[in-house]
């Protein structure tokens, strides 16, 4: 089940560093914290030699362009970069409601507009955002979640209150930030989606996520135990209240995601997921999802920047490398209708 497989990925400033999964278990788990299977596979089953990996292109979130300026906000920005992405490998695009000055918007239409665009050009599995910020009524996501002509396909779900403690830079100091997930919302938010077909991606970010993942789908508020989202994410030390985006980390959630799944087995005893990260940790974390047989999300929202360049011209960069990530690895990248498969969505809307 546990392969040597190359990973080669380029962290540096200079040249390629090339690893074998022994060194990156060696470095990741210098203990054997995992015991005897200490690479967990994104499946029970035996890959074949070209299995397809699903490219998430993850396109703004709450990025702004001091970060990179070619960040887009408009719904047109966001679906000629979704369209980008598709033409070089991404099957999903995840985006942000943004306004034209790039704050935060909750604005249906502006997601109506930016799907329209989208399927006009392309059959792209499209990704909502439900995050908010803390003096946002969840009414206020399960709103747009509900009013759009055309339901979105899926909706990434916090499993909890996000905080973190950034460093605002006109103040000179940190300052806490949060975006609210109480239980009452999130159950609000599952009914919204349930209603119209819509996936929740839960989203593993530590281990109490997980603990909540495990509570919603025993008690069958969440129907569905084969797919998450996981994401741990920053540095240690980075202010951010969620597990860091380290080697070490990845495998620690993905070990106990089989156990959710194996707990719950009358639902699906086979879990897949998308692996993320924060910043240039974001590449680690999608090299070893790729080689140990899970899918990936990259772009503009993890981090800005791509090894050795600090500022690409579009998330269809990021895409690019992990579709030569994957080809290294021999996995080619998932179509959307494959995707759509592979997740259990709905027909693609017309």
């Amino acid at each position: 089940m546990c392969k040597v497989i190359p990973i080669c990925y380029d962290f540096t400033d200079g040249g390629v560093a090339e690893w074998t999964m022994a060194a990156v278990l060696k470095t990741a788990n210098p203990h054997g914290f995992m015991g005897s299977n200490p690479i967990p596979s994104a499946s029970r089953e035996a890959k074949g030699p070209m299995d397809s990996v699903i490219i998430k292109a993850r396109l703004n979130g709450t990025r702004g362009r001091d970060d990179n300026p070619n960040v887009p906000w408009t719904s047109l920005e966001v679906a000629e970069e979704a369209v980008r992405c598709y033409d070089v490998g991404a099957s999903i695009v995840h985006i942000h409601a943004r306004t034209a000055d790039g704050g935060v918007s909750y604005d249906s239409s502006w997601y109506e507009e930016a799907d329209r665009l989208v399927r006009e050009r392309c059959d792209l599995v499209l990704n909502h955002t439900t995050e908010r910020a803390w003096n946002v009524p969840v009414d206020v996501v399960t709103r747009y979640l509900l009013e759009t002509p055309q339901p979105v396909e899926m909706v990434s779900l916090n499993l909890g209150y996000n905080i973190a403690w950034p460093v605002d830079n006109a103040a000179g100091r940190r300052v806490t930030t949060i975006s609210p997930n109480s239980y009452e919302d999130i159950c609000v938010t599952l009914d919204a989606c349930y209603s119209r077909g819509i996936l929740p991606e839960p989203a593993i970010q530590d281990t109490g996520h997980l603990n909540n993942a495990l509570t919603l789908m025993n008690e069958g508020t969440i129907r569905d135990s084969r797919y998450f989202l996981v994401e741990p994410s920053g540095p240690w030390g980075g202010g951010i209240q969620s597990l860091p985006g380290t080697a070490h980390n990845y495998f620690f959630i993905a070990d106990r995601i089989f156990f959710i799944a194996d707990r719950i087995k009358e639902f699906n005893p086979s879990a897949i997921w998308i692996a993320l990260g924060s910043g240039l940790q974001t590449f680690e974390i999608v090299a070893l999802a790729i080689a140990t047989g899970a899918h990936v999300r990259v772009g503009f929202e993890d981090s800005p920047s791509l090894p050795n360049n600090p500022q690409p011209r579009s998330s269809a960069d990021h895409v690019e490398w992990a579709v030569g990530m994957s080809r290294l690895h021999g996995r080619e990248p998932a179509t959307p209708s494959q995707a759509r498969e592979i997740l259990n969505l709905i027909s693609k809307p017309s």
